[in-house]
């Protein structure tokens, strides 16, 4: 966390930022020079780790992984050498880099390409829960035809009873859809209208600045003890969205799990990417990810074993690949990307760390 030096070269429109700098912080400068950064949706995460593992945001369906705005890096590999990798001088480390996860070496600092961004609308929609099933349904419509520039995200949540909380959300569970638009106000709001229909709990859909984006999915700014895992879906079609209906309707689930989200992929995310990478695209429409508060080892456990149903129910919906940023530890990292690639990875990381000095939260 002291690896906190940030610059931004708006003429260039890349950021020169430590390894221990947050989404957050990124954000907000990179907003001072009218630019967006390629994070995810919580301003507390660390970019390096989510970039090197992947990462999508909400820039993602517009231009792609945050990894693959990695335009450079500073690292010390196993044998203790600092090195300067980019295209010209480790072609092979920024391959591995680029979405490999962080087996290969240690990064102290990157670079990352940002994106001129004008207007931005963001905002949630909520209901009670009982309504996620007609949520999810008018999601996957909405989804069919969306532009890029257009992400959704749902969410069922158990919220707690904190004075913070707006109070027709306080200690409910909610079914709620967090949404962003890149580009002009009057678009996002005919984009977003169908799914303002009914009554909702709360709707906060509008004009925000761009540094805001990075917070408006309401994620917490301070850690917690908690389990979660996450899996990709080839597709929202209806039968998916019926198995994602029962598993919220599930009382038992209900209790152990305090989230459950399912967030749109596609668009530049499904293109590979234009420079040479380890992740080069993502196979699946969209990622699911559940999770619950596991503040002692009997609530640990019983958070694991609502995962696993939840994959259970999920199965016949389920892509092959796997996300590393989104998986629990001790995933099998062969599965985030093709045969010929993990092979390629194995052989830069024997050249590299063949003694596997470096550990990482997926192995292999």
């Amino acid at each position: 966390h002291r690896l906190d030096g940030l610059e931004i070269d708006a003429g260039r429109r890349v950021a020169r930022i430590g390894a221990g700098v947050t989404a957050g912080a990124l954000a907000r400068a990179a907003a001072e020079h009218g630019l967006a950064a390629p994070v995810g949706l919580a301003p507390s995460v660390g970019v390096a780790g989510l970039a090197l593992g992947g990462g999508v945001g909400w820039l993602g369906r517009a231009h792609g992984l945050a990894s693959s705005a990695i335009a450079a890096l500073d690292v010390v590999t196993a044998d203790g050498a600092a090195r300067r990798v980019d295209a010209g001088s480790e072609p092979d480390l920024l391959f591995a880099l680029r979405g490999g996860g962080g087996r290969y070496a240690i990064v102290t600092a990157l670079e990352l390409r940002l994106h001129p961004v004008d207007e931005v609308s963001a905002g949630m929609l909520a209901w009670p829960a009982e309504a996620a099933g007609e949520v999810l349904e008018q999601v996957r419509r909405a989804a069919l035809d969306a532009p890029e520039c257009l992400t959704l995200v749902v969410r069922v949540l158990s919220v707690p009873p904190l004075d913070a909380i707006p109070e027709p959300l306080r200690g409910r569970r909610i079914v709620a859809v967090v949404a962003a638009h890149l580009g002009p106000h009057q678009d996002a709001r005919r984009l977003i209208a169908p799914l303002r229909s009914g009554a909702t709990l709360v709707d906060t859909f509008g004009p925000i600045g761009v540094a805001d984006l990075v917070t408006v999915a309401g994620d917490p700014e301070a850690p917690g003890p908690a389990r979660g895992d996450g899996l990709l879906l080839e597709d929202l079609g209806p039968d998916a969205v019926a198995a994602l209906t029962g598993v919220v309707e599930d009382e038992e689930l209900a209790d152990a799990l305090t989230i459950l989200e399912v967030r749109q992929l596609g668009g530049a995310l499904g293109r590979p990417a234009a420079e040479p990478a380890a992740l080069a695209r993502v196979d699946a429409g969209w990622a699911v990810f559940a999770g619950g508060f596991a503040p002692d080892a009997a609530a640990a456990e019983r958070v694991v074993s609502a995962i696993a149903r939840v994959r259970e129910r999920l199965a016949p919906h389920t892509a092959r690949q796997v996300l590393l940023n989104s998986r629990a530890a001790g995933a099998d990292p062969a599965r985030a990307f093709d045969r010929d690639t993990w092979a390629r990875l194995r052989r830069i990381h024997d050249a590299h760390d063949p003694d596997r000095l470096i550990v990482a939260a997926h192995g292999g």
